[in-house]
C-alpha cells in the first residue's frame, strides 16, 4: 500500500485509497497565542465504498458551535509503481447563524519522492456565499513530509487563498505527527497565518488527535 501521510490543517476525508468501513474520529485545536481564543472542530470520516470517502465536521469558536461542514472524496487512482496518488475533494460550509453557504472544491495530488520523503499537493476554488453574493477564492495548498521512523513524521504545510482580485493569503505550519499505536495519532505544529477574517497575521499553537477503527 502506498503510505503518504495527511496534512495536519486541511487534511483528507480518510487517506487516499481508503476502503469501505473504514472510520476515523478526530478533532483540529488552533490556540491564538495572542488572545488565547480557541478554535477547534470534531469530524467523523468513514469509507462509504472503496476509494470513496464522508466527512461530517462541526468547528467551534471557544464554546460555540459555529458551523456545519460536509465533504466527500474520491480517489481517482493510486500508481503503487510510479509512488503517485490522485482524487479530488470537495465539501460544503453552512454557518449556523447567518445561514450563508460556501463550499470548496480541489484536485489532490500525491507522491512519494524517495523512501522517507513524500508529498501533497491541492488545487481547487472556494466559492463564498453561494446563496450570497458567490465570492470566489483559488485554493493552493502544498505539504512536505519527512518520516523519520515508522512512527514519527515532519511537515511543512503551506496554505494559499488568491482572490478574484488577487490579494493573497497563508499559512504555513511547520508539524510533526506520531503514531502513538495502531489505533491513535497525535500531531503538533506551530502556525504563522493571514487566513482569518482581518487578514492580519496571528501566531497558533495547533493540534490534532486521531482516533483510527
Amino acid at each position: 500500500m502506498l503510505r503518504i501521510p495527511e496534512p495536519m490543517v486541511y487534511d483528507l476525508v480518510r487517506p487516499l485509497g481508503v476502503r469501505q468501513g473504514d472510520m476515523e474520529i478526530n478533532a483540529l485545536v488552533d490556540i491564538n497565542q495572542q488572545t488565547n481564543d480557541v478554535n477547534w472542530a470534531p469530524e467523523v470520516e468513514y469509507g462509504l465504498a472503496d476509494d470513496l470517502a464522508l466527512e461530517l465536521e462541526l468547528p467551534f469558536e471557544d464554546a460555540s458551535h459555529e458551523r456545519y461542514k460536509v465533504a466527500i472524496q474520491k480517489t481517482l487512482g493510486i500508481y503503487n509503481h510510479l509512488g503517485m496518488a490522485n482524487g479530488w475533494q470537495a465539501f460544503v460550509d453552512l454557518n449556523k447563524h447567518t445561514k450563508t453557504l460556501s463550499g470548496d472544491a480541489t484536485y489532490i495530488h500525491a507522491i512519494r519522492w524517495a523512501d522517507s520523503w513524500s508529498s501533497l499537493s491541492m488545487l481547487g476554488v472556494r466559492i463564498h456565499g453561494i446563496n450570497r453574493s458567490a465570492e470566489v477564492e483559488y485554493l493552493l495548498n502544498n505539504t512536505v513530509f519527512y518520516d523519520v521512523s515508522p512512527r514519527l513524521t515532519l511537515g511543512l504545510e503551506l496554505n494559499q487563498e488568491v482572490s478574484s482580485g488577487g490579494s493573497w493569503r497563508y499559512r504555513l505550519t511547520p508539524q510533526l505527527h506520531y503514531d502513538i499505536n495502531q489505533h491513535y495519532t497525535i500531531q503538533a505544529g506551530a502556525a504563522t497565518s493571514t487566513l482569518n477574517a482581518t487578514g492580519k497575521t496571528e501566531k497558533l499553537w495547533s493540534f490534532r488527535l486521531i482516533r483510527v477503527f
